[in-house]
C-alpha cells in the first residue's frame, strides 16, 4: 500500500507543480497588467460560466488573483514541494517523510488563507489531504 500511495502521490506533486509552476508564472503577467483591462479581459469567459447566476464572488476572485495571485501560488508550490519531500522519505521508509507530509498536508489546508478569506476554503480539498494523511498514517508501522 505505502507503493501505491507513493506512486499517486508522485504523480500529484508532479502535476501541480507544474500547474503552480505556470500559474506562478501566470500570475506575474496578471499583476503586471492595469486591473480595468484584466477584468475587461476575463469579464467575458466569467459571465460564460456564470450562467446568469451572480458573479459577484468570481469577481472578488478576480480582485484578488490580481491583487495576490503571485503569493497564492508561490504558497502552493511550496507546500507540494514540502509535499514531495515528505511523500520521498516515505518512499524511503524513513518515519520523518511521514511527518513532513502531515504538516504540509494538514497545514496545506489553511496556508492558502493567509491570502485569501476563510470564506473560500473548501471542503473538497480539505477531505482528500486528510484521507491521504490518514491513509500513510495506516503505514507508519514500516517506516524507520
Amino acid at each position: 500500500m505505502l507503493r501505491d500511495l507513493g506512486v499517486l502521490s508522485f504523480v500529484n506533486t508532479g502535476l501541480f507543480i507544474a500547474v503552480y509552476g505556470i500559474g506562478m508564472l501566470a500570475s506575474v503577467a496578471i499583476a503586471a497588467m492595469p486591473y480595468d483591462q484584466y477584468e475587461a479581459m476575463m469579464r467575458t469567459q466569467l459571465e460564460l460560466l456564470a450562467g446568469g447566476e451572480d458573479m459577484e464572488p468570481m469577481m472578488e476572485m478576480l480582485a484578488l488573483y490580481h491583487a495576490h495571485g503571485t503569493a497564492l501560488m508561490g504558497l502552493m508550490l511550496l507546500r507540494t514541494l514540502a509535499r514531495l519531500v515528505g511523500v520521498l522519505g516515505l518512499w524511503n521508509g524513513r518515519a520523518w517523510g511521514f511527518h513532513v507530509y502531515a504538516v504540509a498536508q494538514l497545514g496545506g489546508i489553511f496556508l492558502p488563507h493567509l491570502v485569501l478569506p476563510l470564506k473560500f476554503l473548501g471542503l473538497g480539498g480539505a477531505l482528500c489531504a486528510i484521507g491521504m494523511t490518514a491513509l500513510y498514517g495506516t503505514q507508519r508501522k514500516y517506516l524507520v
